[in-house]
């Protein structure tokens, strides 16, 4: 890490702090983190508000006592830790060159060739960008800069630039004498309201732009299959009401709105985990030469608050009971749905699992994209009243021969690399049958 940026500050100048106190929230192209205080003191100066920051940049002024905490008030500021860079030389006047005509023609990256200035990139885009032949700075050059801070280049803008026309350096033909200055190719402009009539641009934070270059990557490199199975909640629904009735016993109005309760969801996270426990296999990544196999369960739940896509991820879920999940999920939700809240920062770091949960929305079933570098995604879809056989041996003489029970459309995808089509279908197996069968959960 070289750069991040500082999304929100949780003191303000005079406030105390204690060790452990969360002072403010730095926002990189992977994760959103708090910088937590290390001992006691009082905030006397902001040095940089929300915005960039570089590693060693100086942001705040504190001290031990309030009373001096007026002395930093004014047009006090610190030197930058960061040494200056030397301003480069000015870029030389375009070449006269032998040329037949000037046509215009789109955007294009040179495949392999450096302009042999510095450009900064995230580790991911430089990753894209080798395995797609391209050098950082042809990128930087041919979407008219990084979309990141300082014209840093991200995952997105590798992307971008690889759908462009290709063009390898070669040498050039000869061409009847007409000699012409070739002014540098203006970058394309955005659609105008002419074009396509009016429209709104929302800016999207940079763990949502990496997510959706990690998608788009996964989409186009990994050999995605699916497999799907009705699961049914009958028992499950019923062991749910029974412990959330366990969790309110005793408790008064007041009381019982303050406790969280157990969700389907969360049951279904639980046995998503425990089914890893049966068929470990699937909670695998491929490394190009090897596949990793992990002993722990951490699972992404991928959220999205009406502007952004997240993926906060849940750590050790198989050896977390329910009452936990519960109450760390809801932490999840409420961090990110509530802008205000001031509370840790959540873990978006890639966890071994994913499960997308589309039931809230009325979606029968989801086929999801796998993360990288994890090997298999759970979607969920809704969950809906459908006619069963009834296999009931306690009612051998019913006459009924169906009977209507919730069911949900699990859909899980697969690495094909790394998770064969028996080994997902015994995962899926397993998840099944913990699901119909929850009291499996608890012994587990």
């Amino acid at each position: 890490m070289e750069v991040g940026s500082i999304s929100k500050w949780n003191l303000k100048v005079g406030d105390k702090f204690e060790p452990g106190t969360a002072i403010c929230e730095v926002e990189t192209d992977k994760a959103t983190v708090t910088f937590d205080a290390t001992e006691e003191g009082y905030l006397a100066k902001i040095l940089v508000g929300a915005g960039e920051i570089k590693v060693g940049q100086p942001i705040m002024v504190t001290v031990e006592e309030p009373e001096s905490v007026a002395a930093f008030t004014g047009n006090f500021s610190a030197p930058s830790a960061v040494p200056a860079t030397p301003v480069a030389a000015l870029a030389a006047p375009p070449a006269v060159v032998e040329v037949a005509a000037v046509t215009s023609a789109p955007p294009a990256v040179v495949a392999g060739v450096s302009s042999g200035s510095r450009v900064f990139a995230s580790p991911l885009a430089r990753k894209l960008a080798r395995e797609a032949s391209m050098d950082v700075s042809a990128v930087a050059k041919a979407v008219g800069g990084g979309s990141g801070p300082n014209g840093r280049v991200l995952a997105a803008d590798v992307l971008k630039a690889a759908a462009l026309p290709r063009v390898s350096p070669v040498a050039a033909e000869p061409v009847p004498k007409a000699v012409a200055a070739v002014a540098p190719a203006a970058p394309s402009a955005p659609p105008t309201s002419q074009q396509w009539g009016s429209f709104t641009d929302f800016t999207l934070s940079q763990v949502s732009q990496e997510l959706a270059a990690r998608f788009a990557h996964s989409k186009k490199t990994v050999p995605h299959y699916v497999l799907s199975v009705e699961v049914e909640l009958t028992a499950m629904l019923a062991l749910r009401s029974q412990l959330n009735a366990t969790l309110l016993a005793g408790k008064k109005d007041k009381e019982a709105a303050d406790v969280i309760t157990i969700s389907v969801h969360d049951m279904l996270v639980k046995a998503a985990a425990l089914a890893m426990k049966q068929v470990p296999d699937v909670n695998a990544s491929w490394m190009d030469t090897f596949i990793r196999r992990y002993d722990q369960v951490d699972i992404n739940l991928i959220m999205s608050t009406g502007e952004d896509s997240v993926s906060p991820v849940i750590r050790d879920v198989a050896a977390k009971g329910l009452s936990t999940l519960a109450k760390e999920t809801a932490q999840c939700e409420h961090v990110l749905f509530d802008a205000s809240t001031n509370q840790p920062a959540v873990d978006m770091n890639t966890g071994t699992f994913s499960i997308h949960n589309l039931g809230q929305y009325g979606v029968k079933a989801v086929s999801p994209i796998v993360l990288p570098p994890q090997a298999c995604a759970l979607g969920l879809g809704a969950i809906s009243d459908t006619v069963l056989p009834n296999y009931d041996n306690n009612d051998k003489d019913s006459d009924k021969v169906y009977r209507v029970a919730p069911v949900v459309v699990a859909t899980l995808s697969c690495d094909h690399r790394v998770v064969d089509g028996a080994v997902g279908a015994q995962w899926l197996a397993a998840f099944k049958q913990l699901v119909e069968n929850p009291l499996a959960m608890m012994v587990m």
